[in-house]
C-alpha cells in the first residue's frame, strides 16, 4: 500500500483511550513555559532529565535477566502511569540499543506545539533505568534521535 503506514491494532486502542488528565494540561504548559522563560534551552532540558531520573528512582525496574524482562517491566510501569509503551531493539553495528517510545503524554506549549519536551524528560527517565540494569556501564548517555515515524526515538549507547 504505497503512501500508507498500517497501525498496529493494539497501538490504536492504546491511542485511543490516552491522554493528559485535563487537570494537569495547565499545569504542565505552565511550568513548562515558565522554565523557557528562566532558563535556557540546555538548562530547561537538565532539569527535565533530572525530572526524569527521579521517576526512575521512584519507579524502580528490578533487574532483568534479558532485553525481553525489560521491555516487559518499563511497559508495566509506563501502563500504570498512562505513558505509552516502549520497544527496545539492540543495533550490534552501532553498539548501541534503541528505544521506541511510543504515545508519550504530550502537553504543547507556546513554542513547542509537539510537546516534544518531555523526550528530555524520557532521556532521565531511561538513563536511570538502564543505570541499574546488570552489565550498566557508567558514561554511557540516552540521547532522543531526530525522527522516529510517530515515536520517540533514543539511543542508548556511547
Amino acid at each position: 500500500m504505497s503512501g500508507q503506514q498500517i497501525m498496529d491494532p493494539s497501538a490504536i486502542s492504546y491511542m485511543a483511550r490516552r491522554g493528559v488528565a485535563p487537570q494537569w494540561r495547565g499545569f504542565l504548559r505552565a511550568l513548562v513555559e515558565t522554565l523557557d522563560t528562566h532558563l535556557d534551552a540546555a538548562g530547561r532540558d537538565a532539569l527535565l532529565r533530572a525530572v526524569g531520573g527521579r521517576m526512575a528512582q521512584l519507579a524502580a525496574i528490578p533487574a532483568c535477566g534479558t532485553l525481553a524482562e525489560l521491555e516487559t517491566r518499563i511497559n508495566d510501569v509506563l501502563a500504570a502511569a498512562d505513558w505509552g509503551y516502549a520497544q527496545i531493539s539492540l543495533d550490534a553495528q552501532a553498539k548501541a540499543m534503541f528505544i521506541a517510545h511510543h504515545a508519550a503524554p504530550a502537553v504543547s506549549t507556546y513554542h513547542d506545539a509537539q510537546g516534544a519536551w518531555v523526550g528530555a524528560v524520557l532521556e532521565g527517565l531511561y538513563a536511570g533505568w538502564l543505570a541499574t540494569q546488570p552489565g550498566a556501564e557508567g558514561g554511557v548517555s540516552v540521547k532522543v534521535q531526530p525522527g522516529g515515524g510517530g515515536a520517540i526515538t533514543l539511543r542508548y549507547g556511547k
